[in-house]
């Protein structure tokens, strides 16, 4: 496959996203993830993000890492 059809994939794979209603952009430490793993996948998860130099991707590693730590929902007393 030509080298520029690729670069033309992976951009729009990766394209930025820049609208004004997009969510805003939160910081979170490497520290407060750190403090949230409770399991084994979470901290490969957590290396992982430490170690990922794409932010698109950190991102991504992130978001997923944060999925999983989510609380188990209370189930209401019925």
């Amino acid at each position: 496959m030509n080298t520029k059809i690729k670069k033309q994939r992976l951009k729009s794979i990766f394209r930025r996203n820049n609208k004004k209603e997009d969510k805003k952009k939160i910081q979170i430490s490497l520290v407060s993830l750190r403090n949230m793993v409770k399991t084994k996948e979470q901290e490969d998860i957590l290396k992982l993000i430490e170690h990922e130099t794409i932010p698109s991707v950190r991102q991504a590693w992130i978001d997923y890492f944060l999925e999983k730590t989510k609380p188990a929902k209370i189930k209401a007393d019925q």
